[in-house]
C-alpha cells in the first residue's frame, strides 16, 4: 500500500514539474515578450481594400510607437497556456453583409528583427462575406520576438471580391509595414 502511494505521488510530482518547466525551457525565460498589432480591412467596396490602422512608423531613424501596437511582457505561463491557443492572427468580423458579395482574403506576414533575421509567418485565408473586418497579430518567442529590440511587421494582403450582381470576381493586393519595439 505504502509503495502505490509512493508510486502515485512520484507520478504527481514529475508530472507537476513537466507543466511548470516544460514552458520555461521552450522560452528560455519566466516572462516572454508580447507584441499585439491591429488593423482593419474593408471590403464591402469591392477588391480595393480600405485597411485601417497601422502604417510605417519611423522616420529619421526616430522611432515613435503606432497607435494600433502594444508590447509587454507577460509570463511564460500565460504565454504558452492562454495566448498561444488562440493562434498568431485572430480576426473579428465587425459588420458583414453575405447578400452585398462574397470575399476572399488571403494574409501574408513576415516578422524582421533588430538582428536582420526573418520569420515567415505563413499565411491565413478568410472566405466569406464582403465588409470590414479586425485583425489583431500576436507576436511573441515562437515568432522570433525573444528579446527587446525593434522588430517590423510585413503584412501582405491578397483580394478577391465578388459583389452581389457582379459577373466575376475582381483582384487587389495591398499591404503595409509596422515597426515597433519590444521593452
Amino acid at each position: 500500500m505504502k509503495r502505490n502511494m509512493l508510486a502515485v505521488l512520484v507520478i504527481v510530482i514529475v508530472a507537476a514539474a513537466a507543466i511548470l518547466l516544460t514552458p520555461i525551457a521552450l522560452a528560455g525565460a519566466v516572462t516572454v515578450p508580447l507584441a499585439k498589432i491591429t488593423f482593419s480591412e474593408d471590403t464591402s467596396g469591392g477588391a480595393t481594400p480600405a485597411l485601417g490602422g497601422c502604417v510605417t512608423y519611423v522616420h529619421n531613424s526616430t522611432y515613435t510607437s503606432p497607435p494600433c501596437t502594444t508590447a509587454s511582457s507577460i509570463t511564460v505561463y500565460e504565454y504558452y497556456y492562454l495566448t498561444k491557443s488562440g493562434g498568431v492572427l485572430r480576426t473579428s468580423d465587425n459588420s458583414v453583409n453575405s447578400t452585398a458579395g462574397s470575399a476572399n482574403i488571403t494574409i501574408t506576414m513576415i516578422v524582421s528583427t533588430s538582428a536582420g533575421q526573418q520569420v515567415n509567418l505563413g499565411n491565413m485565408t478568410i472566405s466569406g462575406a464582403v465588409g470590414n473586418r479586425t485583425h489583431t497579430v500576436y507576436l511573441s518567442v515562437d515568432q522570433g520576438v525573444r528579446v527587446s529590440g525593434i522588430y517590423t511587421l510585413t503584412i501582405s494582403i491578397d483580394i478577391s471580391v465578388k459583389l452581389a450582381g457582379a459577373t466575376k470576381a475582381s483582384t487587389a493586393a495591398a499591404g503595409f509595414e509596422t515597426t515597433f519595439k519590444v521593452p
